[in-house]
């Protein structure tokens, strides 16, 4: 059966395939998927800007990845350990995905999409989309007879009204790597703001909560993680933005990138026929311009 055939026999909602590209929405909000990356491009409750940032000049060809959403970096992140002709950020974000089940209960619909095989690795993505938020699990099971080292991230580009007065908390205690700088930094004791070119590998406790304060927008969003004991923090800023083609040069200030990880430190090591679960789940509150915090909200 069709990707489109299994979301259009659900009552409730309404799907549409254009290429690679499903759009899906019910009563209570829309979303956007391509099978090529099993990448959540869009999200948005009902009546609520758009909880991810997807560039309008992302590409959407045959091995290029698409700059926005939420792209998959697995089974390695960043650089190839061992072979520099590897594309970076792994295989994934540009392999076909198939989608093999969906569900609507409750108003949460549920996908289930099955993805690249490489070095004995098995990758496989579980979607759940609802009202009040969204949720990601990437899994992967090692077919051989070795163990294989591994990494991978959710490499969530979250849209903000503008990225210099947004506060990432939840990572105030947690030491990081800096990519900029090229040096290991303690624990800061304050929340994140975004000054200049961000890109950072955080090593929190694991399963983190994080909150992103957006002041301008009026929202905090939470990233409950599961399965992770790094986070991933970048923003271009201006002159990286201006070197990137498939991104507008003045497009920074709009996202920022909170990536659930097992990256850098946290790679992970999975014995023969074991599986290693990497999730976030992604729910939204009221700004609070005294606490700032969340108010909360039903979980997904």
């Amino acid at each position: 059966m069709t990707a489109l055939a299994l979301c259009a026999g659900l009552p409730g909602l309404t799907a549409h395939q254009h290429g690679e590209r499903l759009t899906l929405a019910t009563a209570d909000f829309a979303a956007e998927l391509s099978l090529a990356g099993g990448q959540l491009l869009g999200y948005a409750p009902t009546g609520q800007r758009p909880w991810l940032y997807l560039s309008p000049q992302a590409r959407s060809a045959a091995g290029k990845a698409i700059r926005g959403g939420v792209p998959l970096c697995w089974p390695w992140f960043g650089a190839h350990p061992d072979d520099p002709g590897q594309p970076a950020h792994g295989v994934a974000r540009t392999a076909p995905w198939r989608l093999d089940d969906a569900r609507l209960d409750a108003g949460v619909l549920a996908l289930q999409l099955s993805g690249p095989h490489h070095g004995g690795l098995a990758a496989t993505l579980t979607l759940e989309l609802g009202p009040a938020g969204f949720a990601l699990t990437l899994a992967t099971r090692n077919d051989g007879t070795a163990p294989v080292r591994f990494s991978q991230a959710l490499h969530s580009y979250f849209a903000v009204g503008d990225c210099r007065e947004v506060t990432l908390s939840g990572l105030e205690a947690a030491g990081y790597d800096d990519k900029v700088d090229g040096g290991r930094h303690p624990a800061s004791g304050a929340p994140l703001r975004f000054t200049s070119e961000t890109d950072r590998i955080y090593y929190p406790a694991p399963d983190a909560v994080l909150r992103l304060a957006d002041p301008q927008w009026q929202r905090v969003l939470t990233l409950a993680a599961q399965g992770s004991g790094s986070s991933v923090v970048w923003n271009p800023w201006v002159d990286k933005a201006a070197a990137l083609a498939d991104l507008p040069d003045d497009a920074w200030p709009r996202f920022v990138c909170v990536e659930t990880a097992n990256a850098g430190d946290d790679a992970r090591v999975l014995a023969p026929g074991a599986t290693q679960r990497l999730g976030v789940r992604v729910s939204a509150g009221a700004f609070d311009p005294c606490s700032n915090a969340p108010r909360p909200t039903d979980a997904v």
